[in-house]
């Protein structure tokens, strides 16, 4: 709620200074020219800002962006932009976008949530894509998914297999906070800038702290020794990344599949006057072991679409016995 306060308090001031200044939100001049100045000054944060690529491109691409007749027609060329300054993970999310992804994780939206389904001793954890930022969404998608395991641990005396396949991103830390129960304690993954680290920290099963602030940890009590596979395909990106990388380094987990999307940094949501966002990958993912990510996570044992559910349930069942 205080962040729909805080942007409802945006939106207001934006709409006194209009008022005051007699211009619109997407009126051409100056109003388009301070635009993107504000978007430029944010990209200036990305990984690759500090390179010539960069510079030049702002320097081929800033007066042609300046002199567009409305903010909405500078929304392609800043997003080509953003790409530059923060690489392939990074772009602009028109206003109609951000909109969209809001309505899909209103309180009472549908969305997928987190399954499993248990066979032979060993129990399969789908983890879907999940967009949501409202508190009552995320604890829906966290509180489906760590129930589901709950359910299933009686029956679960082999292993599990956390399938990502189809898991295309989005917020990270309420699918940490399902897959938490599988991962041992400590700093599991982090997301690096420079040389300092931000760490999720898992203790008893829980989620302790995050990078994404206070409101991202989960309840311990409830944790699973065991055997894990984690399923990827070309489709794993992003947020179900740097889910998968938390579990490198732990013993008895493993990889499976084929190599994922190859978005392994993390990104900040900048929001702009017209409620645009600025999505721009800021940091690189690290793992425990104080690896540093950039580009797809190759498999342990690298299997085609198909039979790679049965080689993930091979792995486990091997570890296991």
């Amino acid at each position: 709620m205080a962040l729909n306060r805080g942007r409802a308090a945006r939106v207001l001031l934006l709409a006194a200074t209009l008022a005051l200044s007699g211009c619109s939100a997407d009126g051409g001049g100056d109003g388009v020219a301070t635009y993107v100045d504000a978007a430029i000054a944010e990209m200036r944060d990305g990984i690759h800002a500090d390179t010539d690529e960069f510079r030049d491109a702002v320097a081929r691409a800033e007066p042609e962006l300046k002199a567009k007749a409305t903010i909405a027609a500078t929304y392609h060329g800043l997003s080509e932009l953003a790409a530059v300054a923060g690489g392939v993970h990074s772009w602009l999310m028109t206003p109609a976008d951000v909109s969209s992804i809001a309505e899909q994780n209103a309180p009472g939206a549908s969305f997928p949530v987190p399954t499993v389904s248990t066979r032979d001793g060993i129990s399969v954890l789908t983890l879907p894509g999940f967009q949501g930022e409202e508190p009552e969404a995320v604890e829906r998608y966290a509180s489906s998914g760590r129930e589901a395991m709950r359910a299933a641990a009686a029956s679960t005396d082999c292993g599990w297999i956390v399938d990502l396949r189809a898991n295309g991103g989005g917020n990270a830390w309420p699918m940490l906070a399902v897959a938490a129960p599988l991962l041992d304690d400590g700093d599991v993954v982090g997301l690096k800038r420079g040389e300092v680290v931000q760490w999720a920290h898992v203790d008893d099963g829980g989620v302790v702290s995050t990078p994404g602030g206070d409101d991202t940890a989960s309840a311990g009590g409830f944790a699973i020794d065991a055997p894990v596979a984690l399923l990827t395909s070309g489709v794993t990106a992003s947020a179900a990344e740097i889910v998968a990388i938390a579990f490198a380094g732990q013993a008895d987990a493993v990889r499976v599949g084929k190599p994922t999307a190859g978005l392994t940094t993390g990104n900040e949501a900048r929001e702009l006057r017209d409620g645009a966002r600025l999505i721009l990958t800021t940091t690189y993912d690290v793992d425990r072991t104080g690896r540093v990510y950039d580009g797809p996570l190759v498999p342990d044992v690298e299997v085609a679409p198909g039979p790679d559910t049965e080689a993930a349930r091979a792995a486990v069942r091997e570890r296991c016995s």
